[in-house]
């Protein structure tokens, strides 16, 4: 019965490619034997399981070559009864019908190993894929996290200015034309000879321009107070007995002379 089993012909059958006579001997055994039962069961089920998994057909070339290997062993038994005049007498072929069953099994083995690394590279593409999705996941997450604490420095930053009484304050409102929802804030200590801006809601610039800072001070003399990042808290020139400060919107690095439009204005209280 083991022997039997280890045949062949039960893979043959759950193929479907058994010949009649096959499948009646299986059936027989099958009937008499509940191992035999239970082993076919077994192949049928782990095929369908198989197959319903990965919905991928064992390929047609494959079985081809399995019917044409059955059709040649047929064709050399029926040429030789027919040259020996054999007539009524069985020529046995048992290793010929054994090395069939095992070429039926390995096939088997091969198909199914085919669609494993199938599955298995697929996974390892979508595994790829979602590593992916987190590392950019990740470096945005980054991003927000550098930028909040860039935010709360200068917060912290503009707390700490606003608790010094050294400081005084200016106030920069945007201009109606360009800009009617800006604005920004000047701190500027002269004991210290120390100034910083806070651009609170200037428009980003376009590429190539910055943002330049403008000092009017009681002489009626415009100074360069440098140029300073957008959205950030950043040092400037300070200037003895400002009157008013002017930002404009300059190339990269800034100018000498004002030549860009005017984004923003603020007076000196007095």
């Amino acid at each position: 019965m083991q022997k039997f089993i280890e045949s062949g012909i039960l893979s043959v059958y759950v193929l479907g490619i058994a010949t009649e006579e096959e499948k009646q001997e299986v059936e027989r055994m099958a009937a008499l034997y509940p191992e035999i039962r239970e082993e076919l069961e077994s192949l049928q089920n782990a095929v369908n399981e198989y197959v319903a998994q990965y919905e991928v057909p064992v390929p047609t070339h494959l079985k081809q070559k399995v019917f044409e290997k059955i059709q040649k062993t047929e064709n050399v038994q029926t040429k030789l009864k027919s040259d020996h005049n054999l007539e009524g007498y069985s020529v046995p072929f048992p290793s010929v019908q054994k090395w069939k069953y095992g070429l039926v099994a390995s096939l088997m083995l091969l198909a199914f190993s085919a669609l494993l690394n199938v599955q298995l590279y697929q996974n390892l593409k979508e595994t790829q894929r979602e590593l992916s999705i987190a590392q950019a996941q990740n470096m945005e997450s980054e991003k927000k996290i550098t930028a909040l604490q860039t935010q709360y420095q200068s917060i912290e930053q503009e707390l700490a200015l606003l608790q010094n009484p050294d400081y005084q304050i200016t106030y920069l409102k945007g201009l109606q034309e360009v800009a009617p929802r800006a604005y920004a804030t000047v701190f500027w200590n002269e004991k210290e000879n120390k100034a910083f801006i806070f651009t609170n809601s200037l428009p980003q610039p376009p590429q190539g321009k910055q943002y330049q800072l403008w000092a009017l001070t009681d002489d009626n003399i415009v100074w360069d107070a440098g140029v300073f990042d957008w959205g950030r808290f950043s040092p400037v020139k300070c200037f003895k007995k400002p009157q008013k400060f002017i930002i404009t919107l300059e190339k990269k690095g800034g100018v000498p002379k004002a030549e860009g439009a005017a984004y923003a204005m603020g007076s000196v209280k007095s």
